[in-house]
């Protein structure tokens, strides 16, 4: 598959049937990512505007120890191939990467409450379809993030300090996040085109809904490359 043909699928409105991806198992060990060169790594616990972030801040507040970036070993290794494909002055961050599955289900039961509190009337369980258009719902998937398969990112630029501006803040969990939402600036619709042209060259899958969202080795993966298995299973620390 070329790169024109990565950006084609990017593009798919096809539905995906997860149950047809069951996990191979592979063991890749999760690796702590450190920042370097061309990645930054600042979780999104550290950012005080940050609506997952304080999901975090609430788990590392139980578990310590969890307070880095974790994600599967060949992933990692992915990631700097794309950081490294960047312009030379752009440094890809890094916001988040594995998820505890108790984390992931706060998250999604949070993401539903606060659709409900937005809008009023609406049941239980089209607030709860609204949460998993940007949540995966580990009672029915095997959730990128918890298989330590995905990794949500952002772009800075070194030369002015500033972040690039993609159109949303991540987890905005509006239309406005999705990878190829039209209303945005050319400036906009270009950042995101670079930078999904950056991660589907080093081998991950991009996420239609959110545009920071990329993986490797999860079910969206192996649907994305025509894979019969996904390659990972949840694991939990």
């Amino acid at each position: 598959m070329d790169l024109q043909q990565k950006l084609e699928r990017s593009r798919s409105n096809e539905r995906i049937d997860f149950s047809k991806y069951q996990s191979a198992g592979k063991d890749d060990p999760l690796v702590k990512i450190e920042t370097s060169e061309k990645i930054l790594v600042e979780p999104c616990w550290t950012l005080e505007d940050d609506w997952e972030g304080q999901r975090y801040r609430d788990y590392i507040a139980e578990h310590p120890e969890y307070n880095a970036v974790y994600v599967r070993s060949e992933l990692a290794t992915r990631l700097q191939n794309a950081a490294d494909a960047l312009e030379g002055n752009y440094q890809l961050v890094i916001r988040a990467g594995h998820r505890p599955k108790k984390k992931k289900k706060r998250i999604l039961i949070d993401c539903a409450n606060d659709y409900k509190k937005d809008h009023p009337g609406t049941s239980d369980e089209e607030a709860l379809e609204h949460a998993r258009t940007f949540v995966s719902d580990p009672d029915i998937k095997l959730p990128p993030h918890v298989c330590g398969a995905a990794v949500d990112v952002d772009v800075l630029d070194t030369e002015t300090g500033k972040l690039l501006d993609f159109g949303s803040k991540l987890n905005d969990d509006t239309e406005k996040s999705f990878l190829y939402y039209p209303d945005l600036t050319q400036e906009q619709k270009d950042n995101r085109l670079m930078l999904v042209m950056a991660m589907l060259e080093a081998g991950l899958a991009s996420c239609k809904p959110e545009w920071w969202h990329f993986s490797y080795g999860d079910q969206i993966w192996a649907w994305f490359y025509g894979k019969e298995q996904s390659l990972y299973s949840p694991v939990d620390v």
